[in-house]
């Protein structure tokens, strides 16, 4: 009987965003080009991926004893003191595995304390190139986008730039009508656009020259995978894991002039990301487990 693989996310690729979802969609994909097996039922794997807190803590015991290999895929951040009923799962699932893979550097710092994983690797996301491919072309817009609308994303930042800058045109795709606070209808040099599905995105992406990204604490953010694929600079917050994505194909928001000055280097920079490539990233976490 062949080993099957068990993922604790189905991942939908209609879907408008989120990191997990997004992983388990591209990594169901590539098993299924690959004409590898996988089950719903980690009782019956003989590798399981599983995705922060998303799985039957006695299930995954059980799977544990029957010599199934766990991979923990985490992407998250703990604040100190204030431990959530997810992190605090995410400590007891840990217990339980054979490897942990920490999204970046920064999920590492401020993740392992907690968990003193005994064998783990750093490994940085990616995205479908189908849907996200390189555009030999950049457009007009300073992009920003996000789903969420939580103080880390920086909204203000965000505000303020587009207060700074009111020679550029800039286009917000997400959730960003919702925020309580800020109006970006107000500014004349705005065009907003809702959540899209991921296979919508990259006709914004089209009308991109750069992603402004002042997140923080973002410890892998797929928007800026994604963007990077596109062709697409990013100016991003230094704090958090951007940087460990972004690489030289972008600078921190203090630089955002500099960008603005160099974007034909920085977006040349985008093309030779094959890195960012979801099967390459798939390959890293398939070596691991020995699941080939």
């Amino acid at each position: 009987m062949k080993p099957k693989l068990f993922m604790s996310i189905r991942g939908h690729k209609r879907s408008a965003g989120g990191g997990a979802n997004t992983f388990a969609w591209n990594m169901a994909r590539v098993l299924k080009k690959n004409k590898l097996q996988f089950t719903s039922n980690i009782k019956k794997a003989s590798y399981a991926i599983v995705i922060a807190d998303k799985v039957d803590l006695g299930d995954l015991k059980i799977a544990n004893s029957r010599g199934c290999f766990i991979l923990h895929r985490l992407d998250e951040e703990f604040e100190p003191n204030l431990l959530k009923p997810k992190h605090r799962k995410i400590i007891e699932i840990n217990k339980h595995v054979n490897v942990t893979i920490f999204q970046s550097e920064f999920v590492l710092k401020n993740v392992q304390p907690y968990l003193n994983a005994r064998k783990w690797e750093i490994v940085i996301n990616g995205a479908d190139p189908d849907i996200f491919c390189y555009n030999s072309n950049q457009g007009g817009y300073i992009g920003h986008i996000s789903n969420s609308i939580g103080q880390k994303k920086r909204f203000d930042l965000l505000d303020r730039v587009i207060t700074n800058y009111p020679q550029e045109s800039f286009l917000l795709v997400g959730n960003h009508g919702r925020h309580e606070s800020i109006d970006f209808l107000r500014h004349k040099n705005v065009t907003l656009v809702g959540t899209v599905k991921k296979t919508v995105l990259s006709k914004y992406h089209k009308k991109m020259k750069c992603l402004y990204f002042p997140s923080e604490r973002d410890p892998c953010p797929n928007t800026v995978v994604e963007a990077i694929l596109s062709g697409i600079p990013v100016c991003y917050n230094a704090y958090g894991g951007t940087k460990e994505v972004v690489k030289d194909c972008g600078l921190p928001l203090e630089q955002f002039d500099e960008l603005l000055d160099k974007l034909p280097l920085f977006h040349e920079k985008c093309s030779n990301r094959k890195d960012l490539f979801f099967d390459a990233v798939a390959e890293k976490y398939l070596n691991i487990m020995g699941f080939v």
